[in-house]
């Protein structure tokens, strides 16, 4: 500090005098020392935290300027002080910023220090998006933190966060994702207005525990349960060897499983297919999966996978689960091309990425997939159809009116089909940093079918025959969707969006006996059925199926602090469902329904504490049919220790009410062979019965003894006082071997009311290394339900229910 001529110090008073006394003393002693005149050049200073009293009395030696003020007044405070070339007021506005004192000169030219009136302080907001720097592509749920302020929130699923009501001024950010490099920077918020920044955060290698965060609120590792995730890996799925299947993947994790050989997924004690998929949020309708031969989905098209089990939020209406599925639209700028095939399947992904005028950036992605079955047929695939197709005598004995018997045929040929084909598109276009719209289409066709023929020559007691039997069962799906995600203000964001589904599918059996010149080789067996199976009318049965689905939805999301979020939803639903069957061992109904509803849903996140989180929700649906509004609450509570004894763990325990406005019904094939077991179809309700209902009573708890080591625990219990399954009862009662018409039924004639209950549980440890992982999990289940006409009212078990599983795995 540059100093000039030196001045007194003012003394300061005795404590017994008291603070006006010596405010006044001091006054006294300064009046005659007239006023300092600055130094040429003015004053340089730095100071980091010196007392107040002590900054005070170096500023009157430097500047020899009159002060007044008390030793109480300055007592305990410090100042920070940087600057060149001040004047002595300057250099003493610089000394008492930040202490809460403010000075008045007198008419004698001295400085008196007095107590700062405060104004309220300027305030601004913060908004801003997080993306990855290589590819641009948004980051959801990363954490960004103001270390100055000691507050921190988290990115939504477009890469928003946004905090209000900041003081004015400078502010250090820090945001931080699992796999990328840390960002710290500095940003200035102004008064009264809003600073928006993005983040690009390049990627990192990282071997850690990751934070998982969610919407505007900061999501600690219990709001990991209730839910199972895995990453589709877009073009990193591509395999030389084998087409990834993220079925059997997804029976990988807590309380679910693959039913055999379907490779169908079952969740929690729930009949196979039993839930609810969707993709980007829009339905759609899957009735038979063979694992990595006719998935849902082409694997190169997903980026997430996530399985939601006993327990979920108010956002969807569901007995069992949901498995909602999401587009990989991420990659780097620019455009690429990618293609692999296998022995199986020929797979193929092109993703471009390019910027627009006005910060604006649009991303799209197609992927598609066809069968290799008409250049190779899987032996695995091929000897399973081909047992499914195997006719049983006892059956086809009824069917034809008379004995049929297999043993001594000269020649048999089985001919089993299988195909499948999809295509997904998918693209985001970016209006600007806080409003993105994302939009997708899928369309997808599969085919399964058998042919089976046997000549049995001519014998003392049987004329010369040929037994044909011939499956058909194929399915098309559609699913589009286009959502708009935005911020309104510092605190909120929206989602509207636009979702529409189709789903066909038909299954056609045929067989019969015919009379046929003699056959001398396999060949000629070929040959003739070929030329029979079009003209076959022996006995069989059709069935047709098909279900659309529009909706419009919007939801808003209110923070109301960095651990608390209020959410609502509104949505409304068309749905329109009809069914035609046709057969020998049921009887012959038709149905069509027509359907309008509309929901609407409430969730709060309320962090209670450090460590405690409630979660109420309700679910509110109208239904025109019944004039009734069905109300689902539900309610979940979670809790978070950081560190203990034997490490961070979280617990999870949710409960409610569930119901399930479109059906999902199962009907056993109906013919002497069968390609598939069954076949699944959807209506909605038609008023003539309330719809199914559950409770759901869920407990979760993960462990985290080490970095490498996560413990896993989750029961469940499902009580179901109310489902609906087709009646056989009154389908057999009403068989019909003629050519009638199916006969229009409402739905109160061919479902039944049926009860049932579930429960059961996953242990799970899981170990894993930057290289290695290995990993056993336990799971209990049990299912039953009783259906009033059968079984003698019984409680039977749920067909492909697991009682005890065991699975162990490990991977390099």
């Amino acid at each position: 500090m540059r100093t000039g001529k030196k001045a007194t110090r003012p003394a300061g008073p005795s404590r017994r005098l008291g603070p006006l006394l010596g405010l006044a003393l001091a006054a006294l002693a300064l009046a005659p020392g007239g006023q300092a005149q600055p130094t040429a050049g003015g004053h340089t200073v730095v100071l980091r935290g010196v007392p107040l009293a002590e900054a005070l009395q170096r500023l009157v030696e430097a500047t020899e300027i009159s002060l007044v003020y008390t030793t109480e007044l300055v007592a305990g405070k410090v100042s920070y002080c940087a600057g060149n070339g001040l004047t002595p007021e300057a250099l003493l506005t610089c000394v008492l910023d930040g202490s809460g004192l403010d000075f008045v000169r007198s008419s004698s030219g001295a400085y008196v220090l007095i107590v700062a009136v405060e104004a309220p302080p300027p305030r601004g907001d913060l908004a801003g998006r997080v993306v990855d720097a290589a590819t641009g592509e948004a980051l959801p749920y990363a954490h960004v933190l103001l270390a100055d302020a000691s507050a921190g929130t988290t990115t939504d699923e477009a890469g928003r966060f946004a905090f209000a009501g900041l003081l004015s001024g400078p502010h250090r950010v820090a945001v931080r994702y699992v796999g990328y490099e840390t960002a710290d920077d500095s940003v200035s918020v102004p008064a009264g207005g809003r600073e928006r920044v993005v983040v690009a955060l390049r990627p990192q290698t990282l071997a850690l525990r990751p934070l998982v965060v969610d919407g505007l609120r900061q999501r600690p590792a219990s709001d990991t349960l209730g839910a199972g995730r895995l990453a589709g890996g877009g073009l990193s799925a591509l395999r030389p060897s084998r087409t990834a299947d993220l079925a059997r993947a997804a029976a990988g994790l807590p309380g679910v499983a693959a039913l055999q050989p379907l490779a169908d997924l079952q969740i929690q004690g729930g009949a196979g297919g039993e839930y609810l998929t969707l993709l980007d949020g829009a339905p759609v309708r899957n009735p038979v999966s063979l694992g990595r031969h006719l998935a849902a989905f082409s694997p190169l098209a997903l980026d997430r996978l996530t399985v939601h089990r006993a327990g979920f939020g108010p956002a969807w209406s569901h007995l069992v689960g949901v498995v909602a599925a999401e587009h990989d639209v991420a990659g780097p700028d620019g455009f690429n091309a990618a293609a692999s095939a296998d022995a199986v399947s020929l797979n193929v992904r092109g993703q471009g990425r390019i910027a627009l005028p006005g910060g604006r950036e649009a991303a799209g992605m197609v992927a598609a997939r066809t069968s290799a079955w008409d250049v190779y047929r899987d032996p695995g695939l091929s000897d399973l159809l081909a047992g499914w197709d195997a006719p049983d005598p006892l059956l086809l004995s009824g069917m034809a009116g008379y004995p049929v018997v297999l043993e001594g045929v000269g020649f048999q040929l089985s001919t089993p089909d299988a195909a499948f084909s999809d295509l997904h598109a998918a693209g985001h276009l970016r209006l600007s940093p806080f409003r993105t719209l994302h939009v997708s289409g899928y369309r997808a066709r599969n085919r399964l079918g058998g042919a089976f023929a046997a000549y049995r020559p001519e014998t003392p007691f049987a004329p010369t025959h040929l037994l044909l039997t011939r499956n058909d069962y194929d399915w098309t799906n559609w699913a589009g969707q286009a959502r708009l995600d935005g911020l309104i203000g510092a605190r909120a964001t929206y989602s509207a969006q636009a979702t529409g589904g189709y789903h066909e599918s038909r299954y056609d059996y045929r067989g019969g006996v015919e009379l046929t010149a003699p056959l001398d080789s396999p060949d000629a067996l070929d040959a003739a059925a070929e030329a029979l199976y079009p003209t076959l009318a022996g006995f069989g049965s059709d069935w047709h199926h098909t279900i659309r689905e529009l909706a419009l939805k919007g939801t808003l999301a209110y923070s109301l602090s960095p651990r608390s979020l209020v959410e609502g939803g509104l949505a409304v639903e068309h749905t329109e469902g009809a069914v035609r069957s046709t057969g020998f061992l049921t009887a012959a109904f038709a149905h069509e329904a027509r359907a309008w509803d509309v929901a609407a849903h409430a969730a709060g996140h309320f962090g209670l504490g450090p460590a405690v989180t409630v979660e109420p929700g309700v679910r509110l649906t109208y239904f025109p049919e019944r004039q009734t509004v069905y109300a689902e609450p539900r309610l979940a509570l979670r809790y978070d220790r950081a560190a203990s004894a034997v490490g961070p763990y979280a617990l999870r325990l949710a409960a409610g009410l569930y119901r399930q406005f479109t059906g999902e019904y199962l009907l056993s094939s109906t013919g002497a062979t069968a390609v598939v077991p069954y076949v699944l179809f959807w209506l909605p309700p038609d008023g003539t019965l309330a719809p199914p209902r559950a409770y759901h009573l869920a407990a979760e708890a993960a462990l985290w003894p080490s970095p490498h080591w996560t413990v896993e625990v989750q029961g469940y219990f499902k009580a179901q006082p109310r489902l609906l399954a087709l009646d056989y009862t009154t389908l057999l009662a009403d068989i019909s071997t003629g050519s009638l018409p199916p006969l229009e039924r409402a739905q109160a004639d061919f479902l039944a009311a049926v009860e049932g209950q579930a429960y059961g549980g996953t242990a799970r440890v899981r170990w894993r290394t930057e290289r290695l992982s290995a990993g056993a999990a336990y799971t209990l289940s049990h299912a039953e339900r009783q259906v009033p006409s059968r079984f003698d009212g019984r409680r039977v078990p749920v067909p492909g229910n697991a009682p005890h599983a065991l699975a162990l795995d490990a991977g390099v």
